[in-house]
């Protein structure tokens, strides 16, 4: 019998990981990427973003006038 197989992290989709289960970490690229294609913008509005209001992903994504 084989052990399931599990994505690597890196390879996390936006229907993969939950939406307020944790802050926004620009500095991990799998957070980083997931939030970029979850928020429709670019890596440096995000960057901006959170640099304005904090990992909060509710408050970046009221700061990138989104709704999730």
């Amino acid at each position: 019998m084989t052990s399931p197989s599990y994505p690597a992290t890196s390879a996390l989709s936006v229907a993969d990981a939950p939406l307020d289960n944790q802050p926004i970490n620009v500095n991990e690229e799998a957070s980083l990427n997931y939030w970029v294609s979850a928020l429709d913008c670019s890596e440096l509005e995000l960057r901006v973003a959170v640099a304005e209001v904090g990992p909060s992903v509710k408050d970046v994504s009221n700061e990138l006038g989104r709704v999730l």
